[in-house]
Formats: C-alpha cells, structure tokens, sequence
C-alpha cells in the first residue's frame, strides 16, 4: 500500500510534524511493505526536506493544494491521510485544504488535531467540507468524537478513534534509563535531591505556564527541594508575531517570586532520547494549559506513557487521559488549586504511587507500534471502502504565464510606482498617484507571499509609506497626485483613491501570516473612517468594502464593522432601487471598474453572513458576465463605453477595453466561487483571464510575455503599444487572484 501524509514536517518546528515523523516509522515499522510518503506543508520554501517528502505546499498558495493531488494521482499513491488542524493550512479558517481534498481521486482519512465546541462559522464550514470528503475520520478520544458526531461533522460510521502514540523509548521504562544513562549521567546528577516538576513542549501564551509559576512559592515553602523544568523553545509562530516576549515575562515572574533557584529554563530543542531523561527524572508533570478547547497533546501523551504522575488543568484531553487517576484536575486559572494538588501528592507518597503506577498502565496502551498497527489497518479500510463520491470537484487549474517582474522593476522606484509609460519606458513626469501605490500594494503583497522575495515586502513597504503620506486629517481627505520631485499637485480630497487606499490597508491588516504592517496600517485605516464612511461615490464604496472585507475578527473593531455594515448595506440600496429585469445594476450606466461592485457586496455578505446581499451581488455579477460576453468567443470588456440603461447596446463597437476591466472581471468571479464554493465560477474566471492572453476582439495578447508589462487596452486601431501602471497591476491582479484560488498551478519567475 502506498500512503501520503499532508502535514507539516521536520525541519519545520511544529507538534504536527513531530506527530507525522513518528507515525510514519511506526506505520513502516507495522507493514515493512508499505510506502509511506510526507506532502509537506512549508511557511518557508527554503526549507530543506527530508528524503522522504515527495512533494511540498506553500502554505498559503492556494494553487499548491490543488496540484500535489495530481502528482499523488502519477505517484500511485492508494490513499490520502491528512492532518488537519486549522493553523497548519491556508486561507480562511485553513480553507485551503479543501481544494486539495476535492481534486482527489484517492480515498481520504483525515486526522483531527483540534476539534472546537464552539467553532466559527468558517471553521465549521471548512471542516464540514473537509469531511465530506472523507472516507474515513480519525480522533483522539472518545469525547473527541461525541463532539464531532453531535455537530454533524460526520457521520458515527465513518468516525473512528485512535490514540496518540509515543515513543517506545518512553513507554519502556528500562529502554528510558538505559537511554538516561547512556547519554546524560551528568545532567542526572544535578538533579539528585530534587524533586522535580517539569513542563515540555513548544511555549506560548496558551500553555498557562505562569499559572505554574505562580503555584510554586506554597509548594517550595513545604518542599524546598523543589525544582520546576520548563523545557522547550517558543513557538516559531509565536516568535514571528511576538518575539520572545511570552518567555521574558515568565523570567521575569520567576524572579518578582524569588524563584530562581526553583525554575530552570531548558531553551532548546529536545530529542526523543532527551525526553527520556527529562521524563524518568521527572516526579511530577503539569500541563496548565488555559483552554478547555484542547482535545489532544502530545506533550501530556507522552508525560503519561512514561509514566509520570500529573498535575493539570481540565482540558478535554487531560479529563479523558487522566480520568481514571493517573492524574489530578485543576481548574483553569487557580493557583491556588494548583498548589494544594502538588502538595497534596508530594505530602501522600501513596498517592503519588498510585498515580504513577495508573499512568504506566494507561501508557502501555501509547506506544507508536501498537497506535501505527491500529493506523495501518483504519488506512487499508478506507483504500477498500473507496473515495467518496458525487462530491463536487474544483475546475481543473490551468497554466498561466510565470510572473516576469522586469517592468515592474521599472515603474517601481522608493517613491512608488510611475503613472504611465511611453513604450516600456517610464514615463517620470507623469508622476505618482495613490490610486496605483495603492495598487502596487495588494499586488506586492500577493507576490511577496507567494514569492517570498524580499525586494517585494520592500515594495509593499515603500506603498504603505506613500499612503501615510498621502493621508491628510485636517481637511480629513487624501492626496492623489504627486509630481516625480515629490511634490502633491492637489488638495487632500475625497474619491475613489480614497477607497482604494482603504482597500489596500485590509488586504495588509487581514493578511495570513499576519503581516508585521498590519498595526500602523490599521492605525491609518480607523483614522480614515470618517471620510470613508461619509463616501456617495458608488466605487469609493466598494473599494473600501472589499478592504473591510478582509479583516479578520480581531481586527474588525466595532467601529470598523459598522462602516462595512453601513457601506455595505449603502451599495445594497442602490442596486435595489435600480435593478430591473432587463437592467441588473447599480447604476443607470455601465462605465468602469465595474465588476468590483458587485465583488464588494458577495465578500461584505459572505464576511457578515448576510445571505441577501450576497444574492444580490451574485446576481448582479451574473448578469454582468453576459454583457462581457463571457460565455462566447471573446471577452468584450464594456469599460468606457459607457452603456446606458436605456440604450443596452453600444452606439459604436470600437470603444476602448482596459485591463482594469478584466481584472476586476476575473476577481469579482473568483470571490464569488471561494465565498459560496460554486465552481462554475472558476471557469468563468479563466475565461475572463484570457482576455489578456488573446480571447478578445483582436485575438490579440495585451500581456506581454517579452517585458512582463500589459499594454493599456484595446483601442480602435488594436493593442495600445504603452505598458503604465494601472495595466501591469491589473494584470498581476488578475493572475494572483486565479492563483489563490488553485486557478492555475503555479506563480513562477522564469
């Protein structure tokens, strides 16, 4: 049988990874025959993987997922095992996993790492969609799957529960002192006389260890003999976002308690072989972990199998692990409760007996060669049972052209971006404008992330900093022109660069990973409220919509909800009090930029959960779509032509077409396929693509392949020969947007 694990993998510091690692030698060590292959998610594409990692996903490149299945389809593989936990994957709520289990052709078992009482809407939705996709699903614990049942996650016949597995090394407990004594006598003999506690794992906030901490002082005051181990590096996510922080505090609450001779920081990464010795000297464990929601950790799993007595709050995970008594329960937050349950073992030699003793039985059950032969034979079950079908498949990806960034690097200096273009040549005294710096940023952005190019986040940088100082809060409006020597050539107003900025700012505040601009770009979107939310300019609003849009919940402040919610609802009012049968708009006219209105309004239904604006903008971007033509030979962009209501076809048929069209085309179809999983949108989004590539009156390329650039439109002679800003941007747009939504496979430099 051949097997292929989604997950993340060594070198990559994570609990899943460490999980997979194991379980794939006890999986081979079950079935010596069997392939077993890692598909390894990656943050950082430099990383170098292990012999066994057949293929990798940028973590938050949509396109990645839905390629890996066709190469797991030429592999032979026979079946899919993913681990899933939301964090691990891309998108909202890590929607991104989902491209991958639809593309399948291989049955799916999917392992449950984290299972919430309360998700999200979006984390239901995509674990929902997940499922479905499964012939099997796996859970730790017998309440793990009551919770995933009783949500109707997945149906009680599928679901089956599997231990977390430890080492042999730690279950074994002569295997564990012959490995102690073979490798850290020393380190031994600096803790004889101690009574050790001791914590494990990768620290972050959520791990509760102050609470710990702050139990101590009582428990050293009767047993001064006491030493607490924390050992462990800081999460690399947590590290990323808040540096060392987190572990300073708790240095520092070491010493405010005068505990320094009781707490010893182990800063490092700790082998299985050094677990041993930490865990067979340990006489007691602590997990304080602050949230009940935890419904597995390795870390107590492999405290238990080693037979150590713990001290934890209620967790899931704790309460079903330890029930029988190989521990005793907290509850969360209490030191005091803490303390006394410490002092109550270590003052009743029998009970902590007990618990040992109950813990190397319920340990025995742990190991990775029983837990790999119980994994191998739910595997074989699914490979007989079959994929799930009738389930609907994403639109297959498509190759579109690699990103050639030479005109780009043009346009783009520390200032900005250059307007206009004579030929391929910058244009410098056109100037700058805030509505393509704005541009430039959603597009540096995507590339950045998709790229991992340091001279992109620096583009991204150089926009943001041109935006701040655009901004002008006395007359509270924006600047929107500057000459090449830097100086404004108009007063702070209002208008659509202002929505456009707005727009920018979201994208970099909702980023995923969280983005290190995201504080100072939230600081100039809140001040820009009461200018944006005063807005009549039906683009300034949808502009400033999509931007709101992407904000996640902890950075939609209530003030910033309630302009989505009122701006929203103002591009609501407008397409109700217009629309017709024969007439689905917002306007009287069609004129430009057009797509992103109805773009605005399925993201604001789809981000509040308000069904009927989605409607609305699904409609309206349906009935949009066939004016372009999008089902026919050619894509005819209406752009300026300025069709009116009471005149629906054009006077002429040689107006201009500008790529702005056709990327707010491809983007509005591709929101409306992510937002409501309809995937006779990703087609649609191809087509529209194409306009660039040739599926126009002309049959004609605007792209071009040489440069990298994108003329400026279709005009009545043909192809415009200048390559400018807005152009280049709008076709990078474009191809980002296919790309994160698995639209095409790759985003590439030649």
């Amino acid at each position: 049988m051949r097997v292929a694990v989604v997950t993340t993998y060594p070198p990559r510091p994570c609990g899943i990874g460490m999980f997979s690692h194991d379980l794939r030698d006890a999986l081979i060590e079950a079935e010596p025959t069997a392939a077993v292959e890692i598909v390894s998610i990656l943050r950082d594409p430099r990383q170098v993987a292990e012999p066994e990692v057949v293929a990798t996903i940028r973590q938050d490149v949509r396109s990645d997922y839905a390629a890996v299945a066709a190469d797991l389809t030429s592999r032979g593989t026979d079946v899919v095992l993913i681990e899933h936990e939301y964090g691990i994957f891309g998108g909202d709520a890590g929607a991104f996993v989902v491209s991958l289990a639809e593309e399948l052709e291989q049955p799916l078992v999917v392992t449950l790492h984290t299972v919430l009482s309360a998700p999200s809407v979006r984390q239901a939705e995509t674990l929902r969609a997940l499922c479905r996709r499964a012939t099997l699903v796996t859970v730790f614990t017998e309440t793990a799957r009551r919770m995933i049942v009783e949500a109707r996650i997945v149906p009680p016949e599928r679901v089956r529960v599997l231990p977390h597995g430890a080492p042999s090394v730690l279950v074994d407990a002569s295997a564990a002192r012959a490995t102690t004594d073979r490798i850290s006598q020393v380190a031994l003999e600096r803790l004889e006389g101690r009574t050790v506690l001791s914590t494990f794992g990768l620290i972050s906030a959520g791990k509760g260890i102050e609470l710990a901490i702050s139990a101590l002082p009582a428990v050293v005051a009767a047993h001064p003999e006491v030493l607490y181990l924390i050992a462990g590096q800081t999460h690399p996510e947590v590290v990323k976002s808040e540096g060392e922080s987190y572990r300073l505090g708790l240095e520092r609450l070491v010493r405010e308690l005068d505990l320094t001779e009781h707490v010893h920081f182990l800063d490092r990464f700790f082998t299985e072989a050094e677990l041993a010795v930490l865990l067979s000297s340990t006489d007691l464990y602590l997990t304080p972990y602050r949230s009940r929601e935890q419904i597995v950790s390795g870390a107590l799993t492999f405290a238990v199998a080693a037979g150590c007595p713990v001290v934890s709050t209620p967790y899931y995970y704790a309460e079903d692990l330890l029930g029988s008594g190989a521990g005793v329960l907290v509850p969360f937050d209490d030191a005091a409760a803490m303390s006394s349950a410490v002092l109550d073992l270590l003052d009743h030699p029998d009970k902590l007996d007990a618990a040992r003793a109950e813990a190397r039985r319920v340990g025995s059950e742990l190991a990775w060669p029983q837990v790999g032969a119980a994994t191998l034979k739910v595997l074989a079950e699914a490979a007989e049972l079959g994929p799930v079908l009738g389930t609907a498949k994403a639109p297959a990806a498509v190759r579109a052209p690699a990103i050639r960034p030479d005109h780009l690097l043009t346009l783009v200096d520390d200032v900005g971006i250059i307007q206009h273009a004579n030929g391929i040549v910058a244009n410098r005294s056109t100037g700058y404008c805030v509505d393509d710096v704005a541009r430039l940023a959603v597009a540096a952005l995507g590339l950045h992330r998709q790229l991992s190019e340091p001279r992109y986040a620096r583009m991204l940088s150089s926009a943001l900093a041109f935006l701040q100082h655009a901004w002008d809060s006395s007359p509270s409006g924006m600047h929107n022109f500057m000459t090449y020597d830097r100086r404004w050539v108009d007063d702070a107003h209002h208008g659509d660069h202002l929505g456009r900025a707005a727009w920018a700012l979201g994208e970099v505040i909702g980023a995923i990973p969280a983005r290190p601009e995201a504080a100072p770009s939230l600081r100039l979107l809140e001040a820009m409220v009461p200018a944006l939310e005063s807005s009549t300019s039906p683009r300034q609003v949808a502009f400033t919509v999509l931007g709101l849009a992407r904000l996640d919940a902890q950075s939609l402040s209530s003030t910033l909800e309630n302009l989505l919610r009122v701006l929203a609802g103002r591009l609501y009012d407008w397409y109700a009090g217009v629309r017709s049968d024969d007439w689905r708009w917002f306007e009287g006219v069609l004129s430009y930029d057009n797509a992103r209105l109805p773009q605005a309004l399925i993201a604001a239904g789809y981000r509040l959960d308000q069904a009927e604006w989605q409607r609305a903008g699904l409609e309206a971007l349906d009935w949009y779509a066939v004016q372009c033509g999008i089902e026919t030979d050619n894509v005819r962009l209406i752009g300026n032509q300025w069709r009116l209501r009471l005149h629906p076809v054009p006077v002429t048929d040689d107006g201009d077409e500008q790529p702005l069209e056709a990327a707010a085309l491809v983007e509005a179809l591709v929101e409306a396929m992510v937002s409501t999983g309809d995937h006779r949108y990703g087609p649609q989004a191809v087509l529209a693509f194409e306009w660039f590539l040739g599926r126009n009156r002309y049959e004609l390329a605007v792209y071009d392949f040489a440069t990298g650039g994108c003329h400026d439109g279709l005009g009545a002679t043909g192809v415009s020969e200048n390559e400018g800003a807005e152009s280049t941007l709008a076709f990078l747009q474009a191809l980002l947007a296919l790309n994160g939504a698995g639209l095409q496979f790759s985003v590439s430099i030649p």
